[in-house]
């Protein structure tokens, strides 16, 4: 609960601070200068790994600026760079400190057991549908002895449709509240449906 607060209370403060500062936010968001997109593709992996403003947040902001395709391409880039910065860091660099971490999730035994039936399907449905946060799922990768290039190949494939969907409410958030809103509901449609489907492949294997 605690922690749905703290959420909450930061993407208020995230909405607010974009409400005064609207107008030039909006000059920023309209020009066209391509100059800047190397700096947002490293914005992209610095707020994936420090998320100073949510990421989400980021994501929509591209969207926003740079149209759905090169603004989903931006978010793909930092959430699978994201992913593999923590990934060489729990395997390489801060071991303990990530096995202290890790043992807080209480759903960290169910999905040790989902990996062991399928590493790559495990992780592919972690990235498009909410099993265990994304940060324990970085993390609890890394300290396995899960194959780097399994793990990246699955995330790339499972940040797909996220990132799109971010890029894409970012875009039409300005342009068609109607847009908006049905982009919320397919997103929440493909989730469920998504849901199904791994409930239906765990079972199985179970």
């Amino acid at each position: 609960m605690k922690k749905i607060i703290m959420i909450g209370i930061i993407y208020g403060i995230s909405i607010y601070i974009a409400f005064l500062y609207r107008d030039p936010l909006l000059n920023w968001l309209n020009q066209s200068d391509l100059s800047q997109l190397p700096f947002m593709f490293f914005l992209s992996i610095f707020f994936g790994v420090i998320p100073i403003v949510p990421f989400t947040v980021f994501a929509g902001v591209m969207g926003a600026k740079y149209g759905v395709w090169v603004g989903a391409i931006i978010n793909w880039t930092g959430s699978v760079g994201a992913a593999a910065v923590f990934f060489v860091l729990a395997r390489y660099f801060f071991v303990s400190q990530f096995q202290n971490y890790i043992v807080r999730f209480k759903k960290i035994k169910k999905f040790e057991l989902i990996i062991s039936k399928n590493a790559f399907i495990a992780i592919l449905f972690s990235r498009m549908i909410p099993i265990i946060p994304p940060p324990a799922v970085n993390v609890y990768s890394g300290l396995s002895s899960m194959l780097f290039k399994t793990y990246i190949l699955a995330t790339a494939l499972g940040q797909i449709p996220g990132m799109l969907v971010y890029a894409y409410l970012g875009n039409q958030l300005f342009v068609s509240p109607r847009s908006f809103a049905a982009g919320i509901l397919f997103y929440l449609g493909f989730i469920i449906i998504i849901l199904f489907i791994y409930r239906w492949w765990y079972k199985k294997k179970s």
